[in-house]
């Protein structure tokens, strides 16, 4: 397709489908990215749609279910580590008396605490030393579910690759 024909496609469909992803993701930020991705591939391709209006939207709706697929498993992931986390501050074995995994948990928060951002973490402590839900994290702290979601990520793979270091 040339350019001119991509542009008013834009035009003509930016609207109806930031709003599908927006209905899917809710996050206007992550809408506009996945809109602009769907006409990034279309302009890197050549590919020239028959009903343009249907492959524009059903491209935004496959984007956005990659998308909520991949956040599915990194919740999971951190349900996991917070299951390990939890395990990790019981004490050791009986007969031994000692708490290593909370010398191991104190590491860990300390390695946070000195290499993760200030908000993010406040975000971490709040939800795995608190306990507190999305939702309750976003609205103390005046920020989206989504961004909730981003700091616990990045305190995760930073904290993972602590862990692995310490190997």
């Amino acid at each position: 397709m040339k350019v001119k024909e991509i542009e008013q496609l834009f035009r003509q469909h930016y609207a109806q489908m930031t709003k599908l992803a927006r209905t899917m993701l809710y996050d206007d930020e992550e809408a506009r990215d996945v809109v602009s991705e769907v006409f990034a591939a279309l302009i890197r391709t050549d590919i020239v749609p028959v009903n343009t209006k249907s492959y524009l939207l059903t491209s935004v709706r496959n984007r956005c279910l990659s998308i909520l697929e991949h956040k599915s498993v990194r919740a999971r992931f951190e349900q996991t580590y917070t299951l390990d986390m939890k395990s990790a501050s019981q004490p050791a074995e009986e007969g031994d008396g000692e708490y290593q995994s909370t010398e191991i948990l104190g590491n860990l928060m300390a390695y946070a605490e000195q290499n993760l951002k200030e908000q993010t973490l406040r975000v971490f402590r709040m939800r795995h030393l608190q306990g507190m839900k999305y939702q309750d994290i976003a609205d103390e702290l005046g920020i989206s579910r989504v961004m909730v979601y981003k700091h616990l990520t990045q305190a995760m793979v930073k904290i993972k690759e602590y862990q692995h270091k310490i190997r």
